[in-house]
């Protein structure tokens, strides 16, 4: 399980005075591992607000009662990430870090190598993914839910859905059998687009197309990677390279 460093609140059980009574996994994780008592304060975040912190006024069994106080919205990054449908529990640990991570949209889809079945599994209900969603915020300290899309088909996504989102310029895909290495891409501010294959990779045809819709192949090394580590080091090198061109 992620952990939690932030205490993520939804706007419609916050009361006016800024009162919340929790009940279920966070308050047994209020109560049983930070063992918060009244007079506690913790950092706190309001879904899609900002983060401030929240005081422990009321303690029982399986119930606590806090009242909070936030500071500004915080400013969405722009990322967006493109993922082709891994297996399901991938999926699950997938949503929770690119939450984590930031990213602002995420486009599931399927490829040639995704498994129909993995299309209608729990992972792909709204409700499973808003879960791991909020655990992934929950654990980078983070307010911000990500959008997330649904394509059951390839092409037409490509081709008639992509032009019509908003997504960054910057745009890359993971290809590993590609010649250009993100330590050769430049410095660049702003934010970014990645798409990511199942295991096995994209096809060069899927790889082509993509490339025609504006995603710039890159690889960081000849090695296949898992998707979740595939994910964090390729998000770490493109942040870092955004960092420097902001500097």
């Amino acid at each position: 399980a992620l952990a939690v460093n932030l205490l993520l609140l939804e706007p419609d059980e916050v009361d006016a005075e800024g009162r919340c009574a929790l009940t279920g996994r966070r308050a047994r994780h209020l109560q049983d591992v930070l063992g918060a008592g009244v007079g506690t304060s913790l950092r706190a975040g309001l879904l899609g607000g900002g983060v401030g912190e929240a005081v422990v006024e009321e303690v029982s069994p399986g119930r606590a009662v806090v009242r909070a106080r936030f500071g500004p919205a915080p400013c969405p990054s722009g990322d967006a990430l493109l993922l082709a449908v891994p297996r399901p529990k991938v999926l699950q640990r997938m949503l929770a870090h690119a939450a984590a991570l930031g990213f602002s949209r995420i486009v599931l889809f399927r490829s040639w190598r995704v498994d129909k079945s993995w299309m209608q599994s729990r992972a792909m209900n709204a409700s499973s993914q808003r879960e791991q969603l909020v655990l992934g915020l929950e654990q980078a300290g983070r307010t911000l839910l990500p959008e997330v899309l649904r394509f059951d088909l390839f092409k037409p996504m490509v081709e008639d859905h992509l032009p019509g989102l908003e997504l960054p310029r910057r745009r890359f895909v993971a290809h590993p059998r590609t010649e250009r290495s993100t330590h050769a891409l430049d410095d660049a501010p702003g934010p970014f687009c990645v798409a990511l294959g199942p295991e096995g990779g994209f096809t060069d045809y899927e790889v082509e197309k993509l490339a025609g819709a504006g995603f710039d192949p890159v690889t960081m090394g000849p090695h296949a990677l898992r998707t979740e580590t595939a994910l964090a080091a390729l998000w770490g090198q493109l942040d870092l390279l955004r960092r420097r061109g902001q500097g």
